[in-house]
């Protein structure tokens, strides 16, 4: 397993960060996904042999937000 962090930009409310959470989840190959509003990030944990990092990404901006990773 690998961690990802990915700043978010655009959640507005708890449901936005909550919205992403569930999206996150479901996707095959992420183990979990922590969306903090405040800090405007995600911390992802998934497996690499499985999803990759652009998908995690598209994952969010399919939502309408914007997905970078953190370096």
């Amino acid at each position: 397993m690998e961690k990802l962090i990915l700043d978010i930009a655009g959640m507005r409310c708890g449901a936005c960060a909550i919205g992403i959470e569930l999206a996150l989840g479901k996707k095959k190959g992420v183990r979990s996904a922590k969306v903090s509003l405040n800090e405007r990030m995600a911390v992802v944990e998934y497996d690499p042999a499985i999803v990759g990092v652009s998908d995690i990404a598209k994952a969010v901006s399919d939502l309408g937000y914007i997905a970078t990773t953190r370096s």
